[in-house]
């Protein structure tokens, strides 16, 4: 009996040792299935994820001071990058790259919120110490990648013949009707040597969205031909609902803009400032604060202040010939309903005082411009005055007043427009055209004196309005 359980126990534990042995072949087998589906699917997984994108877009021209001797530039990546830079150089024949030494420029980083629970890294590198008159290649990125080469020429450090292309609103029809202006604009100047925005660059100056769609209609000219931007009230909309009066971080993370503006108000930087290009000053002021009513009426009374203070010194210590400023809302306006009488009474008899010879608007989505004009008034053409201008680029438009009409030289309603101002030592010519070419309007200043130059009117004349100068 006990013979025959030792044996039936042999068995059974026999039984069992080969059970153990299959599981632990089939526990085997099972881990290095499972190993090999887990090492198979994480090469999958490698091989079909997309790379942290480093591209650089959005490369934007702008200045870090003097314009004969400085440039700068911004750009953006999706994903940040380690050690960005830009590379400068002489540039060689039809901006093909480089000649002769390339200086390595380290940028600084930004990373900004740009909507939907989305970030972006924007950079910004100066260009220092350039000659004059000196044609460049710069690239910008990083080790991990990098844009094609961009040309750029610094302007002259003497007063010199050139021209700038002037712009109005944009706002809407960002994605089809802001480019045919565009266009139309580079073909009619292409010696350009910058662009003015003159405000409300968008509908909503926070919207990521926005951005892309007007940097899209420069295309690769916002990288190469710098830009002179005021920002207006729909550029400052996310600032104007918190009640400050900054712009969002995303204006100055877009552009490179010189850093004089006033120095009592440095988180208003890149929203005034002021350049010197051959032989013209040119002033943008962010008006936001004299006709803009959304802010606190105590904020904008420090704002205006220092503006003031600041705009007196620019102007008054003026070496250059010509003067012309920059601004969003319009002196005269232009569009029914609308004036911005405080504005006009604080910086009107500026602009008088000192000479201020054209001054260029938006806001108004119409066009107007004045003939020379003093203490409100028609100005003698052969006397002091200012020629204020009011334009539109994009797509918004609205009906026009007569408001103003006895100081208007010309008035056009339902028009994209732009505006081509050259000089020419003692000349500053001026003229506007629609998209398809058609001749809206021009005018003439002749220097006649430090202070004064002759108006010569070349647009039709509006009834009932007295001539001004010489009428084609």
């Amino acid at each position: 009996m006990r013979l025959m359980t030792s044996s039936r126990q042999l068995q059974v534990r026999r039984r069992a040792i080969a059970g153990l042995r299959l599981c632990a072949a089939t526990a085997a087998l099972v881990a290095a299935v499972t190993l090999t589906a887990g090492v198979a699917c994480r090469k999958a997984t490698s091989a079909s994820a997309v790379a942290p994108d480093t591209s650089p877009v959005r490369i934007v021209l702008g200045w870090a001071g003097d314009p004969a001797t400085s440039q700068a530039v911004t750009w953006r990546t999706t994903a940040a990058v380690a050690s960005p830079q830009a590379q400068i150089g002489l540039a060689a024949p039809d901006c093909g790259g480089a000649i002769g030494p390339v200086r390595n420029i380290a940028a600084v980083a930004r990373t900004i919120d740009v909507g939907r629970n989305q970030r972006a890294t924007h950079y910004k590198a100066g260009f220092t110490g350039l000659a004059p008159a000196t044609r460049y290649a710069y690239r910008v990125g990083s080790a991990s990648s990098s844009s094609r080469w961009h040309c750029f020429s610094t302007a002259s450090a003497e007063a010199a013949p050139f021209r700038f292309i002037y712009l109005g609103d944009a706002q809407r029809g960002l994605g089809k009707r802001w480019p045919e202006v565009v266009r139309a604009a580079f073909a009619a100047a292409p010696g350009a040597r910058f662009v003015v925005h003159a405000g409300d660059l968008l509908d909503e100056g926070y919207d990521d969205g926005q951005w892309r769609a007007w940097l899209a209609g420069l295309g690769d000219r916002a990288a190469e031909l710098p830009g002179v931007p005021v920002p207006g009230n729909h550029d400052v909309m996310r600032s104007r609902l918190s009640r400050v009066a900054a712009a969002p971080d995303i204006w100055n993370a877009h552009f490179a803009l010189p850093a004089n503006g006033p120095a009592d108000l440095p988180e208003l930087a890149g929203q005034s400032y002021y350049l010197d290009y051959q032989g013209v000053r040119i002033v943008a002021l962010d008006v936001n604060a004299f006709a803009n009513e959304d802010f606190r009426e105590s904020q904008r009374s420090k704002v205006q202040a220092a503006q003031l203070t600041w705009l007196r010194n620019v102007l008054g210590e003026n070496p250059q010939r010509w003067t012309i400023v920059v601004q969003h809302y319009p002196m005269y306006p232009v569009a029914k309903h609308r004036d911005f009488g405080r504005m006009r009474a604080a910086l009107g008899a500026l602009y008088d005082k000192f000479g201020v010879n054209l001054v260029l608007q938006g806001h108004d989505h119409a066009y107007g411009r004045t003939h020379k004009v003093y203490d409100g008034r028609l100005a003698d053409p052969e006397a002091p005055g200012t020629v204020y201008a009011t334009s539109v680029s994009g797509s918004k438009m609205y009906a026009i007043t007569t408001r103003w009409r006895p100081l208007m030289a010309r008035l056009q309603q339902d028009a994209q427009l732009y505006q081509v101002v050259s000089v020419t030592g003692d000349t500053l010519s001026y003229e506007s055209r629609a998209v398809d070419g058609t001749a809206i309007d021009a005018f003439e200043l002749v220097k006649r004196s430090s202070s004064a130059s002759r108006y010569v009117n070349q647009a039709p004349r509006p009834a009932g309005v007295a001539p001004q100068g010489r009428e084609n």
